[in-house]
């Protein structure tokens, strides 16, 4: 019998994040992971509608966890939308 590979945090947050972009996808949802500056000035990450579409900006040099936590809040959101 094999022993049972040990899952890292690393692992599991990214199992995690894939989730949150499948469940984006599904919504058609855009995700985008860029460099959140223009002009020297840093942008915040979040939602926004664009013709139509809902796009998540997300500033790709934040830690997995911080952009699990932004993905969570803006689908959160966006669901909330959706029920009212």
């Amino acid at each position: 019998m094999k022993p049972l590979k040990k899952t890292s945090s690393t692992e599991i947050l990214q199992v995690r994040l894939t989730e949150l972009e499948e469940r984006a996808a599904e919504r058609e949802i855009h995700i985008h992971y860029d460099m959140l500056e223009a002009a020297g000035l840093k942008l915040k990450d979040g939602v926004c509608k664009i013709n139509g579409e809902y796009h998540i900006f997300i500033d790709k040099r934040k830690p997995t966890t911080e952009k699990i936590d932004i993905l969570e809040d803006c689908l959160n959101h966006l669901l909330q939308e959706d029920i009212t």
